[in-house]
């Protein structure tokens, strides 16, 4: 289908860009291994930049608050080359389901979101990165940085199982034929034919939502609204998709043909 080979490129896009953002990067459990220390802020000399090193300037403390935690020093072994250079404002939010590496403007780690933790993300770059303001007083960074892959964004529209099926349930009740009060069974008849396909679970907004289930859930030989009598079942698949089965009987030949 037309929708599978756009997401199959988009990926691969995606994939290059995710990958060239990462190079070099330290692991997270290398990131995750340094302690914090909760005390009041740390100072440190500058130091010159030797042969193979990048200078590290200014200070920065061991301190944390109910979601973040900021290294007393950063870490110089984890580093992931930032290369954004504009941000814009977007709405997002991470819901840390581990610890999740922060990373100041030059690309040293500096800490981590907690566990558990819920922070909102107010800016998003071109490439790989987010952000938010430090919401630390006394330490030495006004924005901390998080990579764009563990943000969902608001804007966009996310689905479940449950979701979908009442999704599809209210497209062919909009947009099916007038002449048919189409009946939604809570299981599946024994008597019933199945059709099915597989939609993806984000989308950009609701107009993009409600075409591609225009696009996927009839093709030449089946369409649903020619039958009075559905039942809708998904359920999640791999890589994001949720598969969608469309049970059916009763045909009514439409009025216009």
């Amino acid at each position: 289908m037309r929708k599978n080979v756009m997401r199959k490129w988009a990926v691969v896009i995606l994939s290059s860009i995710f990958m060239v953002a990462l190079a070099g990067c330290g692991t997270k459990t290398g990131a995750m291994n340094q302690s914090p220390e909760n005390s009041s802020v740390v100072e440190a000399d500058e130091r010159e930049a030797t042969e193979g090193n990048i200078e590290e300037t200014g200070v920065s403390a061991g301190a944390e608050n109910e979601n973040i935690v900021l290294y007393s020093e950063k870490g110089s072994q984890d580093y992931c080359p930032l290369d954004e250079t504009k941000y814009e404002p977007h709405e997002g939010t991470i819901n840390a389901t581990e610890d999740i590496p922060l990373y100041d403007g030059k690309g040293y780690c500096i800490g981590y979101i907690k566990n558990g933790s819920t922070v909102s993300i107010t800016e998003y770059g071109t490439n790989a990165w987010s952000r938010f303001e430090n919401p630390i007083d006394g330490t030495d960074y006004d924005y901390l940085y998080v990579l764009k892959d563990y943000a969902m964004d608001l804007s966009k529209l996310y689905l479940d199982e449950v979701s979908m099926k009442q999704g599809i349930e209210d497209y062919i009740n909009r947009y099916g034929l007038e002449e048919i009060e189409y009946t939604f069974l809570n299981e599946k008849a024994s008597d019933m034919e199945m059709y099915e396909c597989r939609m993806d679970s984000i989308y950009d907004n609701e107009m993009m939502y409600t075409y591609w289930i225009g696009q996927q859930i009839s093709n030449e030989e089946f369409s649903p609204f020619r039958y009075a009598t559905l039942y809708i079942e998904c359920e999640e698949d791999t890589d994001g998709w949720i598969i969608c089965r469309i049970y059916y009987k009763d045909y009514v030949e439409p009025e216009y043909y």
